[in-house]
């Protein structure tokens, strides 16, 4: 019986990456509004992009909202805010249910996942 031939460090990375580019749904209701959404998991590039973009990159909480308008995604993979909505976000929603929406994008609930790689 002939072995398969094992994979490379690089190949078990590329394929842990396929694995985990899957839409998350977050099935979030504040105050009896249906905020339900998708995302892709945080990557470092994501994190570091958001970071920089903030006024004060030590702002872990405005990091924490570009980060929710960027991966906050419709069941296609589309962005569902633009990032007009982040001083509505930050100076506007309350602490308590921004709190509520960022924290849903931490869920490792994966209720519908889809593979993006046919998109």
């Amino acid at each position: 019986m002939a072995k398969s031939p094992s994979l490379t460090p690089t190949e078990k990375l590329q394929a842990l990456i396929d694995l985990e580019n899957k839409l998350i749904k977050h099935e979030i209701e504040i105050k009896g509004i249906d905020f339900t959404f998708w995302s892709r998991p945080t990557t470092i590039a994501k994190y570091k992009t958001a970071k920089t973009a903030s006024r004060d990159p030590d702002d872990l909480l405005e990091t924490t909202a570009r980060l929710f308008i960027e991966s906050a995604l419709d069941e296609n993979g589309q962005q569902q805010f633009a990032i007009d909505a982040l001083p509505m976000l930050i100076k506007q929603l309350s602490m308590a249910s921004a709190s509520k929406l960022m924290g849903a994008m931490n869920s490792e609930e994966e209720d519908v996942e889809t593979d993006m790689k046919s998109a």
